[in-house]
């Protein structure tokens, strides 16, 4: 059995103002900080710089193989969206409509507040640069920083939100209704779609639905073994993670350390992501396996 440690905050969180002047600093941090300075008014949530272990003790229900437990340090904070990206930010920034063009439709609703699914890794990552491309132009985001996916070291950190339970809110899954959308308020009902986003109890940190509705595209290539350390990030193999659970899995799967992958290319009803804005690695450095 694997002995859980505590969260630990490293430094000050430097929160952003909503001001073109110099995004993405701010010198009066607050206890929590949202932004939606952006052209999608896209929320986004503050997580500041900190310590946890990553995956899940040997005697967790409903645990998998994969998740080894690692002790991790980020090193920078990082904001995070407070839902999913929704089709009518995607449609608003892409002009295309993926859902419609490869999904099921028994399998997903239309919506602008619904998320947009049946898209593939590498169209996130182009959704990700279109953006910071053109928040960068407008001024709305600081030159030093990007929008991108998230880690799956951030994804995790942020999931929990200073937790080392099953979920955020403890170890009880009676209570996941309150929280996600899965098999049991979903599926098994007969309502067989991602639902609107933001509509259940956040986190800790603001964060919604990062247990269930749609499982979510990290930025890190899958291995089994997961790494440690300060600001890990896989970047070799055929495969790319997604976290989170999703509307048809059960409560087991939207577990804060379950972990998913497929090919980059794929495409699914029940899997969307969520962006967030990080700092650029500094000239000369390149992110390594």
């Amino acid at each position: 059995m694997h002995k859980s440690i505590g969260f630990v905050v490293l430094g000050v969180m430097v929160a952003a103002p909503l001001s073109s002047k110099s995004p993405g600093f701010d010198t009066k941090p607050r206890e929590r900080s949202i932004r939606d300075d952006n052209s999608l008014q896209l929320n986004l949530a503050w997580c500041p710089r900190g310590s946890f272990r990553m995956g899940s003790p040997r005697d967790e229900t409903g645990r998998q193989g994969d998740e080894d437990q690692v002790d991790v340090t980020l090193t920078r904070g990082f904001w995070l969206g407070q839902t999913e990206v929704t089709q009518g930010q995607w449609k608003s920034l892409m002009g295309t409509e993926p859902w419609l063009e490869h999904g099921d439709p028994h399998l997903y609703r239309s919506g602008s507040d619904y998320p947009v699914v049946y898209v593939s890794h590498e169209e996130a990552l182009v959704f990700c640069r279109i953006l910071t491309t053109q928040e960068h132009r407008a001024g709305r985001l600081c030159a030093s920083w990007k929008y991108t996916l998230p880690t799956e070291a951030q994804w995790e950190y942020a999931c929990r939100a200073g937790s080392q339970t099953r979920y955020s809110f403890g170890d009880d899954a009676l209570l996941l209704a309150e929280y996600a959308w899965f098999d049991s308020n979903a599926a098994n009902v007969d309502e067989n779609y991602a639902h609107r986003v933001g509509h259940k109890t956040p986190n800790a940190w603001g964060l919604s639905d990062m247990p269930g509705n749609v499982y979510e595209w990290c930025r890190d290539t899958y291995r089994r073994k997961m790494p440690g350390g300060c600001d890990p990030l896989t970047t070799q193999g055929p495969d790319r993670v997604y976290r989170a659970g999703s509307w048809s899995y059960s409560a087991e799967y939207c577990r804060s350390a379950n972990r998913g992958w497929n090919a980059p290319g794929n495409r699914f009803y029940y899997l969307g992501f969520r962006i967030a804005s990080v700092p650029c690695l500094p000239r000369g450095i390149t992110e390594s396996p």
